[in-house]
């Protein structure tokens, strides 16, 4: 019986993962919830890696198998490593050969193919590039206009391509927050994709008896434009630096602002759906799949400070409305983005792919 049409939990399904990365950001993620899924899935996992901060995938508990430098480079089918690698693979699963693999990285992917050539490969869109994306089975995009794009670049290729998103295996501790005031949190790099500056200026558009705090998570090469422009403006904002988690730090009148100009689908607004955390969001493709069109989150127009201060102004006003959607988000979250819903989704896309 072919691997996607057997039963969830059952042990002989074997999955790896395949990553070869420089820093810890999307990628770096991914690996944790991936695992996660397959791990709640009863599936045998394993992650050929080579990157930064091993020990806190470990401490996850992901399996890791130590990936060759040469792994993402044309020689690596020639040389010693290849034979070894697949041998280090087979014992990491007793003597098997994974029956998927999720290639997270893309320079790997053609070494991949030809290391387990009977495994059904997938790869993820975790940017819009898919030149090397040709030779998978299946493609995962992330939201609808990355879907199509992808779909469009791929057609005369081998691989399908199925929008699934992330599948998000929320974190083992629950999360008890406190009661507090309203603030809003931009949590994210200080970079111009993210768009902090558009945040500032929406405050600076609130008559300053209306305003609320603001605090701004995370570090980056804008840090000390954000200070002055919110010096410049009069806008008063707190900075504190990037947590792992930083929902733990969060009470119940804490609202995510996140008015990014690009976004795949972002991890850190899949958490605040999951843990019923108001969102004010920014109207592109992943965002506004993460709020469901607006029904568990509010939009505002990209890059629109007049706009976004406008939605804070009528969320001081009538704050029941934003938590009545933040609360529907995390009752319906599991559905759209849990890991029983990701794993279907890929057992389909393969089953299709062989048909």
């Amino acid at each position: 019986m072919a691997w996607y049409d057997q039963s969830v939990g059952n042990q002989e399904i074997c999955a790896l993962q395949v990553a070869v990365i420089k820093g810890k950001a999307g990628v770096f993620t991914s690996l944790f919830h991936y695992h996660r899924m397959f791990e709640s899935m009863g599936i045998r996992t394993a992650c050929l890696y080579r990157g930064p901060a091993t020990a806190r995938l470990e401490e996850a508990g992901v399996g890791l198998l130590p990936a060759p430098t040469s792994l993402t480079t044309p020689f690596f089918r020639i040389l010693p490593s290849f034979s070894e690698t697949r041998v280090l693979v087979s014992d990491a699963f007793d003597g098997r050969t994974p029956d998927l693999v999720m290639v997270h990285s893309d320079l790997a992917l053609e070494n991949i193919r030809t290391l387990f050539p009977k495994t059904t490969i997938f790869t993820r869109c975790h940017t819009d590039k898919t030149k090397r994306k040709r030779r998978a089975d299946v493609v995962v995009t992330l939201n609808p206009d990355q879907h199509e794009r992808v779909s469009a670049e791929l057609s005369s290729y081998q691989p399908i391509v199925r929008m699934l998103g992330h599948p998000f295996c929320g974190r083992n501790e629950a999360i008890a927050m406190p009661k507090g005031p309203l603030r809003l949190n931009f949590c994210a790099r200080f970079v111009p994709d993210k768009d902090p500056l558009t945040l500032v200026r929406a405050l600076a558009l609130i008559a300053p008896e209306k305003r609320p705090v603001v605090r701004f998570i995370g570090d980056g090469p804008m840090a000390q434009e954000i200070k002055d422009t919110s010096e410049r403006l009069e806008v008063s904002a707190s900075f504190v630096p990037w947590q792992d988690n930083p929902f733990q730090n969060f009470t119940t009148g804490d609202v995510l602002v996140l008015p990014s100009r690009w976004e795949g689908l972002p991890w850190l607004l899949l958490e605040a759906q999951k843990l019923g955390v108001p969102s004010l969001v920014s109207d592109i493709p992943g965002n506004r799949l993460a709020v469901n069109d607006g029904e568990t989150g509010v939009l505002f127009p990209v890059g629109d400070s007049a706009a976004l201060a406008s939605r804070i102004i009528e969320m001081i006003e009538t704050p029941s409305d934003l938590y009545a959607r933040a609360k529907q988000g995390a009752s319906c979250f599991d559905s759209r983005f849990g890991p029983a819903a990701f794993w279907d989704g890929l057992k389909a896309a393969a089953k299709e792919f062989y048909a």
